[in-house]
Parts: C-alpha cells; sequence; structure tokens
C-alpha cells in the first residue's frame, strides 16, 4: 500500500477547483465592468490565441476535478468490479467527448 495513495488525487482537485474559481473570477469581473459582450466579442475571445488557451484550461480542470471526484466515489463505494469498471469507462468516456467536442470547436474557431 502507498503510504501517500490519496494525497495526490486530493491535491489534484484542490488545484483544479482554484483554477475554476479564478478563471470564473476573471471572467465574472470582466462580464460586471465591462459592456456586455456581443456574438461577435465572444467569438473573436474564442478565436484568439489567449482566449482559445483559457478555454481549453478551464474545461481540461473541470474535466480533471470531475474525473477524480467521480472516481473516488465510484471505488468507495462500488464494490463490484465489473460494475465499478463499466461506470468509470463511462465517466472517462464523457469526460474525453466533452473535452474533445471543445477542442474542435475551438480548432474550427482558430482556423
Amino acid at each position: 500500500m502507498r503510504v501517500f495513495s490519496g494525497q495526490r488525487a486530493w491535491l489534484l482537485q484542490r488545484v483544479s477547483v482554484l483554477l475554476v474559481l479564478v478563471l470564473l473570477a476573471v471572467g465574472g469581473l470582466r462580464l460586471l465592468f465591462w459592456p456586455a459582450p456581443s456574438y461577435e466579442d465572444w467569438r473573436s475571445f474564442a478565436s484568439s490565441a489567449h482566449g482559445a488557451v483559457l478555454i481549453v484550461l478551464f474545461f481540461g480542470a473541470v474535466a480533471l476535478h470531475a474525473w477524480v471526484g467521480a472516481r473516488d466515489v465510484v471505488l468507495d463505494y462500488l464494490q463490484h468490479r465489473a460494475v465499478r469498471f463499466a461506470v468509470l469507462l463511462l465517466v472517462a468516456t464523457m469526460l474525453v467527448a466533452v473535452t474533445l467536442r471543445v477542442l474542435f470547436v475551438l480548432g474550427g474557431q482558430i482556423a
């Protein structure tokens, strides 16, 4: 048994939620203190390099946070290995699909 087996998951969740909170706070302040962005403003933000990086960071942090949380719940509460594997596979597939969809949408915006 590893001594620090849960410490890595704990740290990943804390770092990912901090990144999400910072990005949400910056976005919220932007919406609060500047005029409401139009569709063209959002599109130009997502098309820019820094905007695309921020969006990918946000969705990556959310996906990582969701994976660690779902994994911990599944490992703690599902005892049968086949059910555990199926649920983890389903969660991983959904998170990868959402992340790939974000990358494809942003790739279409930038190209």
